[in-house]
């Protein structure tokens, strides 16, 4: 009788040690859960604007996008091209990046304003359920974010044709317009959909030869010029056929090549090419 009494305290004293012990994990958990919300009400809550974009200025990267229509795109082309530069987008462009979309003719013509300003906001998958609401942060992420970055790019790659593609003279606003202030030091990425084939008053490659070291010494190059220190250059060629399918073949990639080193474009000055077939 006596070791069954021994035997029966042992296994309530075992008992007890598991629930004290289950007590002890459980608080400690609770308090960690209270530590965050509390760390989290003590954190300064950033305000953003209509665009999604930290109204303190404080962006992660600045992305400006021109797109040339200036020629019709084909159906394989409509279908690939905006598509292939979500992807990018969506790959690199770290949260509160700004992005700026421009039309090349609009550009050109000397209009600064962007097509489309919007900031990338945290994707839902970083955010966490005990710090954030990751249902907000999905619907945000689709309807505030990727829905009209990607609406913008499709209707520009289906606009009517334009009758000029001055594609220096948009590189020049997008550049000044979107990357403000210049002294920040956070990474810029100019991304240009296009064929590349210029064509304006000031530079046409159907008239002149697609040469830059003529255009460099030109008297009125100055007035063309813009600085893309620090800049990296992405251009998603889009290929043509006949007149201007030869032209590509020819001298134009040295030309731009030569150009963004000018500008001071990196890294090592020279642009990634992405083919867009069709």
């Amino acid at each position: 009788m006596r070791r069954r009494g021994r035997k029966y305290a042992k296994k309530r004293q075992r008992q007890k040690q598991r629930k004290n012990i289950l007590g002890v994990v459980i608080g400690v958990a609770a308090g960690m859960i209270l530590v965050l919300l509390f760390v989290r009400g003590q954190r300064p809550q950033r305000s953003f604007d209509a665009a999604n974009c930290p109204e303190d200025g404080n962006y992660a990267a600045q992305i400006a996008i021109l797109v040339d229509p200036s020629d019709s795109l084909t159906k394989v082309q409509r279908g690939s091209g905006a598509p292939r530069l979500m992807e990018a987008i969506e790959r690199d462009a770290r949260a509160t990046t700004e992005i700026r979309v421009y039309n090349v003719g609009q550009a050109g013509r000397g209009n600064t304003a962007e097509v489309l300003r919007v900031c990338k906001p945290e994707h839902p998958d970083n955010v966490s359920a005990v710090t954030g609401n990751p249902q907000r942060a999905e619907r945000r992420y689709r309807d505030e974010f990727l829905t009209p970055l990607e609406q913008t790019l499709t209707n520009l790659s289906n606009a009517q044709p334009d009758s000029i593609s001055p594609i220096v003279e948009g590189i020049q606003v997008a550049a000044v317009s979107a990357f403000q202030p210049r002294d920040a030091d956070i990474p810029r990425q100019l991304l240009v959909v296009s064929d590349m084939i210029q064509n304006s008053r000031n530079l046409s490659f159907y008239r002149e030869a697609v040469d830059f070291g003529p255009l460099s010494r030109s008297p009125d190059y100055g007035t063309l010029r813009v600085d893309l220190t620090g800049v990296e250059v992405s251009v998603f060629l889009l290929a043509r056929r006949g007149g201007a399918g030869r032209i590509q073949g020819g001298p134009l990639r040295p030309f731009w090549e030569d150009y963004f080193l000018d500008q001071g474009a990196s890294p090592v000055a020279r642009p990634r090419w992405i083919m867009v077939e069709g």
